[in-house]
């Protein structure tokens, strides 16, 4: 079996008021993340995070995560170097084995505005795999601007080469493509696991009748064909993911799939697996 590993480290300077404000960002996450209470958060911290649920001061950070249940960035924040400047704060963020580029990236952004507004702040990462196992290394880029965030892995760059999809460059060279469209767009990986027996578990029925939300078409009662769930599952193949409440031998089943079928690329979109339940 492999280790696998995403792994980066980068520095900037952004105002102290911004490092506080990364500060509170990271604590919040990481709090969240061990099941702890975080501590009341600021009104910076509410203004930059809003809340996308009522009563929940912490659903805006939350929604940044594939999976708000595992708000994890896999990163550490560092101060504490020279200034460049008066009101400068040089700040390193590193992490070496679970770093999660688009989170972080979506963090800085609503963190930094005032020091976007300079410049842009990009950094790199590196997926690793020990021993070397085949599928397990690659990498990425991120640039981070005040209204939007360019990010891409090498997974990525060299679909688009292979598909005649690179970005053709500008007359100015910048490399863009002449008439990107404005918004994000991902990439997501997804398989289809065609499992009546699963349907018919009656733990799974317990599951999926419960009141927590589902991503499904079931409409209660005995299922039917009509009665497709989709599950994410973490594009590291941890055993994580946003159903893994569910009982855990098909849970188990559904990671074993994705193990078999798909690299491990943390920090992609979650993997999507859809359940149907037909008769074939």
């Amino acid at each position: 079996m492999a280790d696998s590993f995403a792994s980066a480290s980068f520095e900037f300077s952004c105002s102290t008021e911004e490092m506080a404000l990364l500060d509170e960002a990271f604590a919040a996450a990481e709090s969240l993340a061990c099941d702890f209470e975080p501590i009341n958060p600021t009104p910076a911290f509410l203004a930059a995070f809003p809340a996308t649920k009522d009563g929940d001061p912490f659903s805006g950070l939350l929604a940044l995560f594939d999976d708000p249940q595992f708000p994890i960035i896999g990163a550490e924040l560092a101060s504490g170097l020279p200034p460049d400047e008066p009101g400068q704060c040089p700040i390193h963020i590193f992490g070496t084995t679970e770093f999660e580029p688009r989170p972080l990236a979506s963090i800085i952004q609503r963190c930094c505005q005032e020091t976007l507004r300079k410049a842009p702040i990009t950094f790199e990462w590196a997926y690793t795999s020990t021993p070397a196992r085949v599928g397990e290394f690659g990498g990425g880029r991120c640039a981070i601007f005040t209204d939007r965030i360019d990010i891409e892995t090498t997974a990525e760059a060299l679909r688009k080469l292979v598909d005649g999809k690179a970005a053709t460059p500008r007359e100015d060279g910048s490399g863009a493509e002449a008439d990107a469209p404005v918004g994000v767009v991902q990439v997501a990986r997804a398989l289809v696991l065609n499992a009546p027996e699963i349907f018919a578990d009656a733990a799974f029925l317990r599951w999926l009748e419960a009141p927590a939300a589902k991503f499904s078409w079931h409409r209660g009662g005995q299922p039917d064909e009509w009665s497709d769930v989709i599950v994410l599952v973490d594009p590291s193949l941890t055993g994580e993911g946003s159903d893994s409440d569910m009982p855990q031998h098909i849970w188990d089943r559904i990671v074993a799939l994705c193990e078999a079928n798909l690299p491990r690329e943390p920090g992609m979109p979650h993997i999507m697996v859809r359940l149907t339940n037909l008769e074939i």
